[in-house]
């Protein structure tokens, strides 16, 4: 039977649409699943668009970009903790809690360390870390989010995600296939959940979780207890995955208001893609460095 790592060689789409068919179908749970590593923005994320799917390959491995404390003492008490850094441990404790229900060790829980809502000020710094971790750990896939204006560390991770597979391209290695997960975004002024933004010729895979699965989802969603009035937002009925289109990182990712812009109103999606743009130029001129991929960021 051919490696999986072989069968790269052939056209990523139908490798990556062999992939989906696997994990969007409850049936075939147990087949031996590809190397996956989930990288996510926040300690959650992973449970909110794949909590279901991540039971079913035990060997995957999570990544956290930013550690979930915005850089707020005054946040922070507002949530019930002292300092900023309070927070962000129990952010940690919680999704350590979350993924022990799917059989996940904390060893393969990986956070970078970035602080929630700052992700898009360190663009270069976090693409080399996702490459670095790319050729370290040799995932088959990559799981991620879309750039779609939902959250500005979400798109921040999905730069990087697509950058970083980028670079390794550049330097003449493999690069991992990249599959997205579903959050939440505003598209003509509606904020859906668990809906991709429109693109042609992408195929959505829809998982139509089981009772167990809703069982064991919202078990793992009651282990953010600093979360939960959020976390009650979002259904677990289903989850959705497609393969990752090739995006334009320096315009809108739709018309109109980004979800990120009407909440939270720390970053205008402009601001956003200027952050983009100038780290795009900075990593046109650069070439890959081989460093560790889990260094404490720099504080900004």
């Amino acid at each position: 039977m051919r490696s999986r790592r072989d069968a790269r060689k052939r056209a990523p789409s139908d490798v990556a649409n062999k992939i989906l068919d696997e994990i969007s179908d409850e049936s075939r749970r147990g087949l031996t699943p590809p190397k996956v590593v989930v990288i996510v923005a926040h300690p959650d994320d992973e449970a909110i668009g794949a909590g279901s799917v991540l039971r079913g390959i035990p060997d995957a491995i999570v990544v956290h970009v930013t550690d979930g404390a915005p850089n707020s003492e005054e946040y922070a008490r507002r949530k019930g903790f002292s300092t900023r850094e309070e927070y962000a441990r129990v952010r940690r404790e919680e999704v350590v809690a979350a993924l022990r229900v799917i059989g996940m060790p904390e060893q393969r829980i990986i956070g970078l360390g970035f602080i929630d809502g700052e992700a898009s000020f360190h663009l270069v710094d976090l693409c080399h870390k996702v490459a670095d971790l790319m050729m370290e750990l040799r995932p088959d896939v990559v799981l991620t989010h879309p750039y779609e204006g939902g959250h500005s560390d979400h798109d921040s991770t999905a730069f990087a995600v697509h950058l970083a597979a980028g670079l390794l391209k550049r330097d003449g290695l493999t690069a991992p296939i990249i599959l997205e997960l579903t959050s939440y975004h505003n598209y003509q002024g509606k904020r859906r959940l668990f809906e991709f933004l429109p693109w042609r010729g992408a195929h959505v895979r829809t998982r139509t979780l089981t009772d167990d699965d809703r069982a064991v989802k919202k078990q793992m969603f009651e282990a953010f207890t600093s979360q939960s009035t959020l976390l009650e937002t979002f259904p677990i009925e289903v989850e959705r995955f497609r393969e990752a289109p090739r995006y334009l990182f320096t315009v809108p990712p739709h018309e109109g208001e980004l979800d990120y812009e009407r909440l939270c109103k720390q970053m205008t999606g402009a601001e956003w893609r200027s952050q983009a743009e100038r780290a795009l130029q900075l990593l046109r001129s650069k070439r890959l460095y081989r460093g560790t991929g889990q260094q404490t960021p720099t504080a900004r």
